[in-house]
């Protein structure tokens, strides 16, 4: 331990902050890290970090929290680890990151996510093939299995057995569960994720577990005590573990489905109910050895999919260790657990809870979209309009101005209804840059307002502040007899007071942006940047801070300058829109016009010809040079990619020997398939990796891996009998 406490927090905050906490591992590891060095005064710290997550949850956090132990395995050393491969700098001192930092962190992760995105695929088929090849290897489950014997379950023909010693042979390693290794006769139990197999889970007789090795092939996986009918209006019973589900399924005749693990409870609970949406779920809980109340995992579970909670109920002296229905069976019976499963009720929150305001559907008039420029500019919603630098964004959004308040041409054609607008910027001055600029694009200035400050509650004038002084700016527009039918908010990140790049901050700090506009029907545009080194990605990530500027906003627009032999100029596109079309754009060019009536002369847009295509093609070819109008080498690459993959998939070693030939390096290769999207796909257990244009859609049937198109029944090696895989 450092002996300055508040130097060590300082340190961890700013390693942190180049670390995402959407993926849950990574999550709950740095949770493991910051409390195995500061204690129970790191969760604060964490906490705070945590709530940039897009799926932050405060119950859940104080939750894994309290499930960390104080003097774990993972220390501070693996958090420094995981920032420093985000770029993060141990400089002694806490700070944000730069930008450029952030940039790179983000372009590191990324790397990183698709390695891992490869090598996970990569486990998933080689588990898929092992776990298919013990099944072909058992014989079917014998009623004296060990496991089954000590449980008093009867087998059933979803599960077989093998021996401890042919399962390693074909496994290469013998399956261990807490350091001890699985003997005698194992109980094979299918794990399914959708309709494909995806693990195994043996059982040997004194009860250890233990699943095959092998990323991504648990979550959302279960095992069933038959085979699933089609048809829907049918009683299931989803309980955590197998002898559980079997004694409820001869208790009541029910399918039984066991999630393996009470985590695993929501996931495929929720799997099952979009399969059987008029289903009766019956989830099957398991009770706490401390308290004997039931596991929160199965109540929250029935709450989420509208299911009945079935509580094992042992009178008023529940024996020593007695959990679930399998006890309950061994010790009062299948009647028992039957009367405990008949009389399964609904989860009700408590009264003493808050509750949510419900309005009925029917009680809503349906409304649609007002539009200030059809399909580009909708009333009462927040926009992002976000380019490189030099595209003239800001320009562009005084012509939107200019066209509202003369009652002017869109640039499709369309006439504009008139309307008044609001300016608000930090960039640019008013008289001597925003004001002729209107004026040569024919602005109806009578119509346009700048907001230039807000009184204290002294009366005294000061800047306007987009972060805190929006109330007073709906005050201002509520005095008016006329309000406004856009506002410009020049930059946007200037609403953000905290830090913009967390998801949870930006959010909340534009939400008074955003009940603004939907209060007076106020179309928001807000002006941004993109970040460096992100040419190629997805448009609405290149706006410079946290993805919530392009989540949050209802449409997303981008600019780019058009390379010479496209014809120069810019051009605008239509990167997203929840409300319309989100594809097309138009070009446009900034010229130097003389303004009426004076000496000035101002920039003003000169809309040229419509564009078609998706945003992140448009963008590519507007992007495809470097600063000097040439292309660069990762440019070279993509054309290369783009000409070797056109007809169709190759395999990944042709494509990297063919690129060595062609003088592409491996690293600009691999950032060129990442501008593209292309995602390496294994084809085949043997096949190896191959990769395709993303437009091309999945792989052939016919080139799935084998044990995911298995043929429904096969002749097992070993005993001659035939194996229905479609009764796993």
């Amino acid at each position: 331990m450092w002996s300055d406490q508040m130097s060590v927090l300082d340190r961890i905050r700013d390693a942190l902050s180049f670390v995402s906490p959407d993926n849950r591992e990574t999550w709950v590891k740095m949770g493991m890290a910051v409390k195995s060095e500061v204690s129970e005064s790191g969760f604060d710290l964490w906490n705070e970090w945590s709530q940039s997550a897009t799926s932050y949850n405060a119950r859940d956090a104080r939750d894994v929290w309290k499930s960390i132990r104080a003097n774990g395995k993972v220390t501070a050393g693996t958090l420094f680890h995981e920032a420093r491969a985000n770029g993060w700098r141990d400089v002694g001192a806490s700070r944000k990151p730069t930008l450029e930092e952030i940039a790179d962190g983000q372009r590191v992760a990324a790397e990183r996510a698709a390695k891992d995105e490869a090598d996970i695929a990569c486990q998933r088929a080689e588990t898929n093939a092992k776990a298919a090849a013990i099944l072909k290897a058992a014989t079917a489950a014998n009623p004296d299995q060990p496991y089954l014997v000590r449980k008093a379950v009867a087998p059933v023909s979803t599960m077989r057995e093998i021996d401890a010693d042919a399962a390693a042979t074909i496994l290469g390693y013998a399956p261990k569960s807490g350091g001890k290794v699985l003997s005698g006769r194992l109980l094979v139990v299918p794990v399914k994720q959708g309709d494909r197999l995806s693990t195994l889970e043996l059982i040997d007789g004194d009860g250890l577990k233990a699943a095959l090795v092998g990323r991504g092939t648990k979550g959302g996986g279960y095992w069933a005590t038959e085979r699933l009918p089609e048809c829907d209006g049918l009683s299931l019973l989803i309980g955590e573990g197998v002898a559980t589900v079997l004694s409820a399924r001869e208790a009541t005749g029910y399918p039984g489905i066991a999630a393996l693990s009470a985590g695993n409870l929501p996931a495929v609970a929720k799997a099952i109910r979009a399969r059987y949406p008029s289903a009766k779920i019956v989830i099957l809980a398991d009770l706490m050895k401390a308290t004997g109340e039931p596991d929160r995992h199965a109540r929250e579970t029935a709450q989420i999919v509208g299911g009945l909670l079935a509580i094992p109920d042992f009178g008023e002296t529940r024996p020593d260790g007695a959990t679930d229905f399998n006890d309950l069976s061994r010790r009062s019976g299948t009647d028992a657990v039957r009367r405990c499963i008949d009389g399964a009720k609904r989860v009700v929150a408590p009264d003493n809870l808050p509750r949510a305001i419900l309005t009925c559907a029917a009680n809503i008039k349906p409304e649609a979209v007002t539009w200030l420029w059809p399909g580009w500019l909708a009333a009462g919603k927040l926009a992002i309009l976000a380019g490189a630098p030099g595209t003239g964004k800001t320009t562009l959004a005084l012509s939107f101005a200019a066209t509202l308040t003369s009652g002017g041409a869109w640039p499709d054609g369309s006439r504009a209804e008139v309307g008044e607008a609001l300016i608000w910027s930090a960039e640019d001055g008013i008289a001597d840059t925003l004001v002729p600029r209107l004026a040569a694009m024919g602005a109806d200035r009578s119509r346009i307002h700048f907001i230039e400050g807000a009184l204290d509650d002294d009366g005294r004038k000061r800047p306007f502040d987009p972060a805190t002084d929006v109330p007073q700016l709906a005050a201002a527009i509520k005095n008016n007899d006329q309000p406004p039918r856009l506002l410009v908010v020049d930059p946007i990140v200037s609403a953000v007071a905290g830090d913009a790049h967390k998801s949870n901050e930006t959010r909340r700090a534009l939400q008074p942006l955003v009940d603004l506009a939907a209060q007076y029907g106020i179309a928001v545009i807000g002006i941004s940047h993109f970040s460096k080194g992100t040419a190629g990605r997805d448009t609405t990530e290149r706006v410079t801070g946290s993805v919530a500027f392009g989540a949050l906003a209802r449409i997303v627009l981008a600019t780019a300058k058009m390379p010479d032999d496209q014809g120069g100029g810019r051009v605008v596109v239509r990167a997203k829109s929840n409300l319309g079309p989100d594809n097309g754009g138009f070009r446009y060019d900034l010229r130097q016009v003389e303004v009426a009536g004076s000496a000035l002369t101002a920039s003003a847009v000169l809309w040229g010809e419509a564009v078609e295509g998706n945003a992140r093609d448009i963008l590519a070819e507007a992007e495809a040079r470097d600063d000097d109008g040439q292309k660069t080498a990762t440019d070279e690459a993509v054309d290369f990619l783009r000409g070797q993959l056109r007809d169709g998939p190759m395999k990944a070693a042709d494509v990297k020997r063919e690129g060595t030939a062609a003088g592409i390096s491996d690293p600009t290769l691999r950032l060129a398939r990442q501008r593209l999207g292309i995602r390496p796909e294994k084809r085949g257990y043997s096949g190896g990796w191959w990769w395709r244009l993303p437009s091309e859609g999945a792989l052939g049937l016919e080139d799935a891996h084998p044990f995911e198109t298995s043929p429904s029944r096969e002749t097992a090696p070993s005993t001659g009998s035939l194996v229905d895989y479609e009764a796993f």
